[in-house]
């Protein structure tokens, strides 16, 4: 692909790029890759709680994307249909699983985390290493969710998405986004009463 090739791609819409696709253009697919695989791989990572589970996830999902795209209709957003197969995904790997499992976030995370809570050089160690406790508290009480309550929360704590992209994404009402969200809530408020001495 030429880079003037690359660019032209760069300026269409998710929309375009899934048409385009849909007619058998496999840049499309790369440039769509591009946009989202961090995205994709994100939401994966909340929902399952796991670096390699989401990373599985995360493939699978995109590979889905791929092969599915007939299905995919103009008017619908192609993102929030991505992201509905990458919750399902999850989900679907969530009860699989006999035992599901949390793995802490590693140092290269933590770096990560670091980063954005420091204000600068003078950013307190302490600090840092209170909010990466906090953070990963938060991660750790995900696993008393139900695997949609999870996905839910994750849409929309983590990811920032409105109620109504939610329930395109997960083929459900908006109703239900908001029994899923409120269960989430009070489920996470319980659990990290605990670790916090029910502290605002």
């Amino acid at each position: 692909m030429t880079h003037e090739g690359h660019s032209d791609l760069g300026r269409l819409s998710d929309e375009d790029l899934a048409l385009a696709l849909k007619d058998g253009d496999e840049r499309a697919f790369d440039e769509l890759v591009r946009r989202y695989q961090g995205r994709v791989y994100a939401v994966a990572y909340r929902i399952t709680g796991n670096r390699e589970d989401a990373l599985d996830v995360a493939q699978e999902a995109l590979l889905k994307a791929y092969r599915k795209i007939h299905s995919w209709q103009p008017t619908g957003g192609f993102l929030p249909w991505l992201l509905r197969l990458t919750s399902n995904q999850s989900i679907d790997h969530l009860r699989r699983q006999k035992r599901q499992r949390h793995q802490p976030l590693d140092d290269a995370a933590l770096n990560e985390y670091s980063a954005e809570t420091e204000s600068g050089p003078s950013g307190s160690t302490e600090r840092v290493v209170r909010a990466h406790e906090i953070g990963a508290n938060v991660e750790k009480a995900l696993d008393v969710l139900s695997p949609s309550q999870r996905a839910v929360f994750v849409m929309r704590h983590y990811e920032g998405m409105p109620l109504n992209d939610i329930a395109e994404a997960l083929n459900c009402t908006v109703g239900s986004v908001k029994v899923h969200l409120f269960r989430a809530m009070r489920k996470l408020q319980k659990e990290l009463k605990g670790l916090y001495g029910g502290a605002e």
